[in-house]
């Protein structure tokens, strides 16, 4: 049965301390949780996560879905009543995917634990192959690589140039190894985020960059870039224009901080204690 949460943010802006870690004790028998942030997805939202749910159950994967509503009030929470394995959080007040993520990391049980949009671009079956590649490659994570050599991209136009764009920036601050910070399908190691939790700090869109960011800072490079198709949306993505402006400003907001090295000693710190 599905079962709805209600957590009500905090007003103030997040320090490094505050950030939510992951607290729900590891479960027997998940091996993997994955949250699905999302904002007034509409009719995109059901379909996604059945589909993420019955993918995991014909793979045999002992899996937990959370599904947290951002903030929505097209009312899409209850369209997932029914599924099987799926648990629904709402946070009351939008704030972002990051935010959305960071609730749902919280609540997590799983060994591994992964994200995916809610837009219907990703298929879901995708999360099965990168968890099969993450265990038997002993990866602390994996992610979806649109630059891969395999993957396909519905992405046309504006879509396409920012994403070139942006990549191309993030590889100029940052020399991260990671060829695509920002598609929205991962899976990492439980105990490498939870250890990396604590020193992040983005709440929107650029959460994924800093992911990353924090964990060259405190010395993780271990992960692997993997083929994706992405389909071209046609409802259901939050991303405008003014989402992009944002993104880029959060994204120097960042590098700002790396240049503080205001990541390392959280990280190395927090990674301790998670081991």
């Amino acid at each position: 049965m599905t079962a709805t949460l209600i957590a009500r943010p905090a007003a103030a802006a997040p320090k490094p301390a505050d950030v939510i870690r992951l607290w729900a004790p590891a479960a027997a028998g998940v091996e993997l949780t994955v949250v699905v942030p999302f904002y007034n997805p509409g009719a995109a939202l059901r379909p996604t996560v059945q589909r993420l749910a019955e993918c995991l159950t014909e793979a045999g994967v002992g899996f937990e879905v959370v599904a947290v509503s951002d903030g929505s009030t097209d009312g899409s929470e209850q369209t997932l009543a029914g599924i099987p394995g799926v648990r629904v959080i709402v946070n009351a007040v939008n704030q972002g995917k990051g935010a959305a993520l960071h609730t749902g990391f919280a609540a997590a049980r799983g060994a591994w634990v992964g994200f995916i949009d809610a837009d219907g671009d990703i298929d879901p079956a995708h999360l099965v192959q990168y968890l099969l590649l993450a265990r038997t490659g002993g990866h602390a994570g994996v992610y979806a690589d649109k630059r891969h050599a395999l993957s396909t991209s519905g992405a046309t136009g504006f879509r396409k140039l920012v994403s070139i764009v942006y990549s191309t920036l993030v590889s100029v601050l940052f020399f991260l190894g990671v060829r695509d910070s920002q598609t929205g399908c991962k899976i990492f190691r439980r105990d490498v985020l939870a250890g990396l939790l604590p020193s992040l700090r983005e709440r929107r869109f650029a959460f994924d960059l800093e992911f990353f960011v924090a964990a060259k800072a405190a010395g993780i490079r271990d992960f692997v870039g993997a083929p994706v198709r992405l389909e071209q949306r046609t409802a259901g993505s939050t991303v405008g224009r003014s989402a992009i402006v944002r993104t880029i400003r959060d994204t120097f907001t960042i590098y700002t901080r790396l240049r503080r090295n205001e990541y390392a000693p959280v990280a190395r710190k927090d990674l301790a204690l998670a081991a």
